[in-house]
């Protein structure tokens, strides 16, 4: 604190205050030492960032309510009563393509980073099968992602990579992807690590076990060993899902990801996560095995899809001029559904926004008894009942919406290790 603090206006205050908070979190120097990050030693981008790394896991305290993993195994075992063993299934449109082409596409895709996956991955291969050889991939990687759709997103140097190193882990073992499972005596756990260990090939933990997920549950891998030891592929969907049901809880809301340097607190939520749902997995086995799943990353495509379909606040509440309150699926609608029964056009405006299950069913938009979503939706499905909604009590005053970390990656267009600011010299900071 300045010795003048008194004398200063408010001005002066807060060119202070911002200097030196900006100093804190955001700014680096000569000397402040280095700190080792997936193998690679970085410099510290602040002292905040030095601090953070060492007390983040102190600092959330994630841990995972048993309690809360019974309850949510029993909501898992009444819908699997209610809706049969296709509930945990996925609805990949594999085209009829055969096992050998499925696992050769999956391959080449499922260690791509999306925030939407892409549509139609198995028609590309019909549209073109020698597109994905991986003597053509590995010489013409940016001519492959093309082919995908994929030259127009982000990162594309690190897409190149994906697809370049994929090809050549294939070369240099002489075998197809369907081949990886032979060649990894069938062990889920060996080609898990193996596809982890393979340098810049863009396989983490989430996406090798979303890939094994998928090789099972397409009937590819029939004969996988250990396959109990695949977790959920963890993803905000799936940690959002885990928060609000409480089976995994943190001693303070999550941070911004602007505070979380270097991702500590996503990789953290994301690891505790799957152990959350591991427990819960676990809670379904000993309550009804019959029913249960061999893996608890059998269980990640509807965890993944209620995050996605039921946990955003889809529903808006609307009033129009007479008066009439009701809700609609969007912000977008123009007039009263109310007045358009009786004939008449009464202008109607969107104020709140909710998540769907926080309202009752019969409330929820309707035609003709069905709900105004497209069938694909889940929540289509299950007529407006989240399977979970006796876990979460989302209608109760002391529901919280917890919200999932986000993450800025560490290497790409919106980095840590391109955004450095030193002392003195100001700037840095993200780029869109």
């Amino acid at each position: 604190m300045p010795s003048n603090f008194k004398s200063l206006n408010d001005i002066e205050v807060s060119q202070n205050f911002l200097k030196s908070l900006n100093e804190y979190f955001f700014q680096t120097y000569k000397g402040i030492g280095y700190t080792d990050f997936n193998g690679e030693e970085i410099q510290y981008f602040s002292e905040f960032h030095k601090y953070w790394k060492n007390n983040y896991k102190e600092i959330l305290n994630a841990n995972v309510n048993k309690e809360k993993a019974n309850k949510t195994a029993k909501a898992l075992i009444k819908a699997r009563n209610k809706y049969g063993v296709g509930l945990l299934g996925t609805d990949d449109k594999t085209q009829g393509l055969s096992p050998k082409s499925i696992a050769q596409v999956r391959f080449f895709t499922a260690n791509q980073d999306f925030r939407v996956p892409p549509e139609g991955q198995y028609e590309r291969y019909l549209e073109d099968p020698t597109r994905f050889d991986k003597k053509e991939i590995f010489e013409e990687p940016v001519e492959f992602l093309g082919f995908l759709g994929l030259v127009s997103l982000s990162q594309s140097d690190k897409r190149t990579d994906y697809a370049k190193n994929s090809a050549k882990f294939l070369l240099k073992n002489n075998i197809e992807a369907f081949e990886i499972a032979e060649y990894y005596d069938n062990n889920a756990v060996k080609i898990r690590e193996a596809l982890i260990n393979e340098k810049n090939m863009g396989y983490g933990a989430k996406k090798a076990n979303m890939f094994l997920r998928d090789m099972a549950e397409l009937g590819v891998w029939n004969n996988l060993k250990n396959l109990e030891s695949i977790d959920v592929a963890s993803d905000i969907n799936t940690i959002k899902v885990a928060l609000r049901t409480g089976i995994l809880e943190t001693e303070i809301p999550l941070l911004s990801s602007f505070l979380d340097v270097f991702c500590y607190q996503y990789s953290y939520i994301d690891n505790m996560s799957a152990k959350a749902w591991r427990e819960v997995w676990k809670k379904w086995i000993k309550q009804d095995e019959n029913t249960a799943p061999i893996s608890p990353s059998q269980m990640d495509y509807l965890l993944y899809r209620i995050g996605k379909d039921y946990c955003k606040e889809t529903l808006v509440k609307y009033e129009c001029n007479e008066k009439h309150i009701f809700y609609y699926f969007n912000s977008h609608l123009k007039n009263c559904r109310v007045c358009a029964e009786k004939g008449e056009r009464v202008r109607a405006y969107p104020s709140e926004k909710y998540l769907p299950c926080q309202k009752d069913a019969s409330e929820l938009p309707r035609e003709n008894g069905k709900l105004l979503l497209p069938k694909t939706n889940l929540f289509y499905k299950f007529d407006g009942k989240c399977i979970f909604e006796d876990v979460c009590k989302p209608k109760s005053n002391d529901f919280i919406d917890l919200n999932p970390p986000k993450s800025i990656s560490i290497k790409g267009r919106t980095s840590w290790t391109s955004s450095y600011s030193y002392k003195g010299k100001g700037g840095g900071g993200m780029m869109g």
